[in-house]
């Protein structure tokens, strides 16, 4: 069946209306079923592509490529599933070497919700699903950070060989260097989006950009990409192993000039380790930033929030407020007009909280040093008024 879609209906930016045409094609050649997987693939890009950070759902889950269904490969995958979620969730390689975590592992049939077993391209694969909030109450026990599920999100630009040339690897490929990507972003707990490589990508960027780590023509491609982070990654592929090297950058940064947050170089046997590889380095820098662990004081701020005009909008925030992995207990303190003050115990400090709320597109940060109010104020520097705009 035949789709058309009039060209004077679109009103969207270049990349979008790209997605449009190529959907347009695939209605005309391709099976039902492909067909849908595709398209909801290509709705998920348009999705992220309008959405700033990202939350994981899936922080109770991980899967495993098993030999069989054996109880004892079972019983193994399963130990290994749990260690996955609990890296998820602190984002610490130490935290499998706690004393508390180790007997977990020991039995994590403790801790299984539910398993199961899909097959892709021949693999077999283990699906387990464990308790959340008891994951969260032994890293919490055992005074181990907690990664919570608002996390940034990370455009990757990566040149690799394909066959003689070298290439930049396209959000549409579906290599298996791609899939690799995939499992070790989930597992890992870390959203990545790779470039669309359309025809503003082609022209912004080439592939000695990247290679190059040349960080002015990529920064400004990647402003088109509504993501925390941008990195760089060339996998040089010389002789029997892969060579790489990992640049990342604040994306949000706009003035000055951009130095990498990080910058790190390395040997992989294959393009898959490499992936790997870059993943947990990856991993290591945000869990350094944005997981909380307790410092054993009783912390507390007071945050104000302004343009909550619906009781549905206080509930969202609430909600939000709760889970953040910072947030040790919450109560109102004022109400006043279309705001509404918090009085928040952390388990961090106040620059972790402020971290994670700088995260979430939904808040904007207002500063109150200039208004009138703060102008006849005492000053105190310490005492630094968080006050957000929600628009959530």
């Amino acid at each position: 069946m035949d789709i058309n879609i009039p060209e004077n209906f679109i009103m969207l930016h270049s990349e979008h209306l790209f997605l449009m045409r190529l959907s347009e094609q695939m209605l005309k050649k391709m099976p039902i079923k492909p067909l849908i997987t595709q398209l909801l693939a290509l709705c998920l890009l348009f999705v992220t592509s309008l959405s700033q950070s990202a939350e994981i759902s899936k922080l109770d889950e991980a899967e495993v490529v098993v030999a069989s269904r054996a109880n004892n490969v079972k019983a193994k995958a399963l130990a290994e599933a749990l260690a996955s979620v609990f890296l998820k969730n602190s984002g610490t390689p130490a935290v499998l070497a706690h004393p508390l975590v180790k007997m977990q592992l020991k039995q994590p049939e403790v801790l299984l919700v539910q398993y199961s077993y899909t097959e892709v391209n021949g693999e077999l694969f283990l699906t387990a699903n464990f308790d959340h909030q008891r994951i969260i109450n032994t890293l919490r026990q055992a005074d181990l950070p907690v990664w919570g599920s608002q996390r940034p999100l990370t455009l990757f630009w990566l040149a690799l060989d394909e066959g003689p040339e070298k290439v930049l690897l396209a959000d549409s490929s579906v290599s298996h260097l791609r899939q690799e990507l995939d499992l070790s972003s989930r597992n890992k707990g870390i959203p990545v989006l790779l470039p669309v490589m359309d025809l503003d990508d082609l022209m912004a960027v080439n592939v000695t950009d990247v290679r190059g780590m040349f960080v002015e023509p990529v920064a400004k491609a990647s402003n088109r990409y509504q993501a925390d982070y941008f990195a760089m990654a060339d996998f040089d592929k010389q002789g029997s192993q892969i060579n790489f090297t990992l640049a990342l950058y604040d994306k949000t940064r706009t003035n000055g000039v951009l130095m990498p947050l990080l910058r790190q170089q390395g040997q992989a046997q294959d393009y898959q380790q490499a992936a790997k590889d870059v993943m947990e380095i990856l991993a290591n820098y945000f869990v350094s930033q944005y997981a909380i662990a307790a410092t054993g004081e009783d912390n507390e701020t007071e945050v104000t929030f302004i343009g909550l005009s619906k009781m549905t909008q206080t509930v969202a925030l609430e909600s939000y407020l709760r889970q953040l992995s910072a947030v040790k207990n919450l109560k109102v303190s004022q109400i006043k007009g279309d705001s509404i003050s918090y009085q928040l115990e952390l388990f961090g400090t106040v620059e972790d909280l402020q971290r994670l709320l700088n995260l979430d597109p939904r808040l904007s940060p207002i500063d109150s040093q200039g208004s009138v109010d703060a102008y006849y104020a005492p000053q105190d520097a310490s005492a630094q008024e968080l006050l957000y705009q929600w628009r959530g």
